[in-house]
């Protein structure tokens, strides 16, 4: 008996519910930005509806449908975002290793190199300022307090320090780039010569 009275409910409910498909549909793809997404979204639902009915006294069953596909293309999306947070992608023929390619290392220890001449070629008090601020996490304040000199010096001195070792970083950065085009270029061109 209890059968009988849920199943033209749930038919009612199904029915209801492919009538608002068009809008429950758009709905979905606003959230996840997927058709494909949004058409998996909807028929869940339609599937719960199917499985398991509603209550009958839920008053505006549209409405009420709309809620169930918002909440379930929410979800879906925040179990989306947390799955692709859970797993970083590799790249394809890339190198596995955690510490990169050779060049990569090679361009990094120049870098470095670069860094330290600028810091190494520093006045004396600017230098031993430099380090005690960005290496020791020492404020420019104490700085100032303890070298006898004030505040705005001490600052003065670290932005222009700070400023050469960013300069000296970025050429550095420039002359890798420039130095890996022209490897490829000659790659590209030998490998040419080769076929020809």
């Amino acid at each position: 008996m209890i059968a009988n009275h849920s199943q033209p409910t749930s038919n009612e409910q199904l029915q209801t519910a492919l009538r608002a498909y068009p809008k429950l549909l758009s709905v979905a793809r606003r959230i996840t930005g997927s058709m494909t997404l949004a058409e998996d979204v909807v028929q869940e639902v339609l599937l719960q509806l199917v499985s398991k009915p509603l209550r009958q006294d839920i008053a505006a069953l549209p409405p009420y449908l709309m809620r169930m596909v918002r909440n379930l293309a929410t979800d879906h999306m925040r179990r989306l975002r947390y799955e692709r947070g859970l797993f970083v992608e590799e790249e394809v023929g890339g190198n596995a290793s955690a510490y990169g390619s050779p060049e990569e290392h090679l361009h990094e220890a120049e870098a470095y190199k670069a860094f330290r001449c600028t810091v190494e070629a520093m006045p004396a008090r600017t230098r031993k300022f430099y380090e005690e601020h960005y290496f020791d996490d020492v404020p420019q304040n104490v700085i100032a307090k303890e070298a006898g000199v004030s505040c705005a010096l001490v600052c003065g001195l670290l932005r222009e320090a700070h400023s050469r070792c960013l300069a000296a970083l970025a050429l550095e950065v420039d002359q890798n780039m420039t130095s890996s085009r022209n490897q490829r270029r000659d790659r590209s061109s030998r490998s040419r010569e080769m076929r020809a």
